[in-house]
């Protein structure tokens, strides 16, 4: 009787490298542009005390790129600096952390919603200037926080949908805490005390 032959040792797969930003189709780069968008708006929100009821990007051949954030409560006191986050986030993730004025005059362009938006803003409020005073107080928030834009555009990427609680998470809130002006997590992010939780390296 012979002896059974050893069975062949299983061939490993070869890893498969991660995807780079260089390895996206253009179609592929203006989804997750937009999920960085609605990513900003999100994040900017939370911080300030809006509710997010949710964050959405879809990508269709019905209806095309799609992306907005509903929200259970939005004061008026924030809406001009939540809508500019969402361009500004998308000049950080095309040009880097100090876009051009030029470059985000062309944002602007090129969101003609959120640009309403922001000149409405300024009808409504007769004392003051809301869109002058969101080029001043985001910037330094979505670079404070930045890992959890991308986090939470990450998410939007692969599932189309972000919660509250997503957001939140993102930004490393203890349990419970909804952000917000009440938040201490928050105003310790803010000051530059606590850090947002980093992306993970490769």
């Amino acid at each position: 009787m012979r002896a059974a032959s050893p069975a062949p040792a299983p061939t490993r797969k070869p890893k498969r490298p991660n995807l780079t930003y260089s390895d996206l189709g253009d179609d592929e780069k203006l989804h997750l542009r937009a999920c960085v968008h609605e990513a900003g708006h999100a994040v900017v929100g939370a911080m300030l005390g809006g509710e997010i009821h949710a964050a959405v990007v879809s990508n269709s051949k019905v209806d095309g790129l799609q992306g907005f954030v509903s929200w259970d409560r939005l004061p008026d006191n924030i809406e001009s600096r939540v809508t500019y986050s969402g361009m500004f986030a998308e000049g950080m993730w095309l040009y880097g952390p100090r876009p051009t004025a030029r470059q985000m005059r062309e944002l602007h362009a090129y969101n003609g919603r959120d640009t309403e938006a922001l000149c409405a803003s300024a009808v409504r409020e007769m004392n003051g200037s809301p869109t002058a005073e969101a080029r001043m107080a985001v910037p330094p928030l979505l670079n404070r926080t930045w890992p959890a834009v991308v986090r939470v555009a990450q998410q939007l990427y692969k599932t189309g949908e972000a919660t509250h609680e997503d957001v939140c998470a993102a930004l490393g809130l203890p349990k419970g805490d909804r952000g917000g002006p009440g938040s201490s997590a928050v105003s310790s992010i803010k000051a530059g005390l606590r850090a947002v939780p980093p992306l993970p390296t490769a």
